[in-house]
This record gives C-alpha cells, sequence and structure tokens, in this order.
C-alpha cells in the first residue's frame, strides 16, 4: 500500500494547509515532519532584507505540482532538499554581503545603522559594514575620510580605519581618518582609541590626533558638535597641505601649491558654500595670492 505521506500531491497539500486533521495528526508523528520543520524554524532566525519566505514556499509548492516522474526519493525529501539550499545561500548572503556608503565633493549623507546608532558622513567619505557582524551583536564599521557618530548603547561599537581604531559603548564622537592623518574627538561619553602601539582614553571634549610620522598630540575643544555638519571646515595648527585637501574635497576643484609652503601651520576656519571666500580665510592670513580658473586654484606668495 502507497505510503500517504510521499503521496506526489502531499507536502503541497501540507503547505497550503489542506490536510484533514487526521492526516496533519499522522504526519507530525512522523520523522519527515521533524525535519522539514526544523528547517523552517531555522529559516527563521534570519532577517537578510531581500529574503522573502513567502515567495519561497510558493515556489516550492510551484515545483512540487509540475509534471512528476519516477522518484528514488519521498517528495518530502526534495522540498527539504530545496530549503536546504535556500538556507545555505541566505546564510552566505548574510555573511559576505557589505552596506557600503560614500560621499562626493561638497556632500554630506545621514545614515541609520541597524542599531539605530545614527553617522553623518562628510564630503569624499565612505563608510561600510558587514551585515552578519551586527546580526551577532558585532557592531563594526570601516571608514575612510570624516565622519560624526552618535552610538546607541549596546555591545562595543568599534569604528576602523587605515590609521587605528575607536572603540565606544555609547556616546557622540568625530573621526577623521585620511592616508596620513588621523583625529577623534569626543564629544559625549567615553571612547578609547588604538593608533599602532598607542592607547588612548578620551573623554567629552578631548581630542586625539597623529599626523604623518610625528608623535600622537592630545588636546581639548569647546564645541558641541562639528563645525563641518554646519558648512565650515575648521583647523587648529594643521599643516597647510590638510586644509588645502579639504578645500580640494569640499569644492571639486584642484588646488597647485608648487611655490608655497604646505606644511606652514594654519589655524581657522572656511566655508564650505564660497569659494572664493574660503580661499580669502586661508590664503590672508599667510600671506598667499591665489588665482580660480575654472575647477583649478593656483597659490602664489605674494
Amino acid at each position: 500500500m502507497k505510503n500517504e505521506h510521499t503521496d506526489d500531491t502531499f507536502l503541497s497539500r501540507w503547505l497550503n494547509n489542506d490536510l484533514t486533521n487526521d492526516e496533519l495528526v499522522s504526519f507530525q508523528k512522523t520523522d519527515a515532519y521533524k525535519e522539514y520543520q526544523k528547517i523552517i524554524d531555522a529559516t527563521k532566525n534570519f532577517n537578510a532584507p531581500d529574503f522573502n519566505k513567502e515567495v519561497v514556499f510558493a515556489k516550492i509548492k510551484e515545483q512540487t505540482n509540475k509534471t512528476k516522474v519516477k522518484k528514488l526519493v519521498p517528495n518530502w525529501m526534495y522540498a527539504a532538499a530545496a530549503s536546504i539550499a535556500i538556507l545555505i545561500s541566505t546564510v552566505f548572503y548574510l555573511t559576505s554581503s557589505k552596506e557600503m556608503f560614500s560621499t562626493s565633493f561638497g556632500e554630506q549623507l545621514a545614515v541609520v545603522l541597524p542599531d539605530g546608532s545614527e553617522v553623518l558622513l562628510n564630503s569624499k567619505s565612505s563608510l561600510s559594514y558587514k551585515k552578519s557582524d551586527w546580526f551577532d551583536g558585532k557592531r563594526t564599521l570601516q571608514l575612510n575620510g570624516e565622519a560624526y557618530f552618535k552610538v546607541k548603547k549596546g555591545s562595543k561599537f568599534s569604528v576602523n580605519s587605515q590609521n587605528g581604531s575607536v572603540s565606544v559603548l555609547g556616546t557622540q564622537f568625530n573621526v577623521k581618518t585620511n592616508p596620513s592623518y588621523f583625529e577623534v574627538l569626543c564629544y559625549e561619553g567615553k571612547v578609547q582609541v588604538k593608533n599602532n602601539e598607542e592607547t588612548a582614553i578620551l573623554t567629552q571634549g578631548l581630542s586625539f590626533r597623529k599626523i604623518g610620522e610625528n608623535s600622537s598630540e592630545k588636546g581639548t575643544f569647546i564645541s558641541s558638535k562639528p563645525n563641518w555638519i554646519n558648512g565650515e571646515s575648521s583647523f587648529n595648527n594643521a599643516p597647510l597641505q590638510y586644509v588645502l585637501d579639504e578645500l580640494e574635497k569640499q569644492y571639486q576643484v584642484k588646488v597647485s601649491s608648487s611655490n608655497i609652503d604646505v606644511n606652514t601651520l594654519f589655524t581657522g576656519t572656511f566655508t564650505n558654500k564660497n569659494l572664493d571666500l574660503a580661499l580669502q580665510t586661508i590664503c590672508v592670513p599667510l600671506s598667499i595670492q591665489f588665482k580660480i580658473t575654472d575647477d583649478k586654484v593656483v597659490l602664489s606668495k605674494k
């Protein structure tokens, strides 16, 4: 006598909730039911953005209702295998997929992270994180450029860069990282900064900066948030080269400074909304002349 649980339409009827009470009770006592239920329960633990369980089941049902061929194994095993394949694909998607965000010249971008933490990216900056890390409670990001963070309290939150890392549990801080420039400002709470073999703890109003091969510097500040959020770029005893780099990012221009000492220190703020005014703010105190031609700025000594 043919086993009712290997009937070609049985799985489809079960997925459609068309089994009689007696059939359902009988099926729930079988090993087939237990194995398939484990697969369904496992899929509930994943929250991949593009994974739609209803669509997946619909596809399984469609496959079970197609033209029948002679089978060497029961139907439920084909369906289970299909679900396992879907499960494996979902796991691969979660573990390999990355979220990536970036800004162009003179652009800012607000990003809300999976835990509700907020990030504001400054111009010509990029941010990325692996989705699976956040599902596992590992709040880890990769940053290139500059960003302001408002971190929700919770597990360890880490911002990694080519110059060092910043770790917190819940706070507000700003990180600026470029090939030879690394700066962290703590606006609220406490952060831990690691740069090569050096570690520093910053509390509200304290900063850490490492420029090139120079020794790291610790300082203080009184602002409640980064000036760049309001359209201004600020510097405190920073080499002119880094000031000009920021100018290029904000205005999408190329600055020619071959006749200028770019190691001259600059303290001040320039606007990110008016190139001529920004250049005056930088150049006048340093006795530098400038000429703007299309997307190029040429600097020269007076």
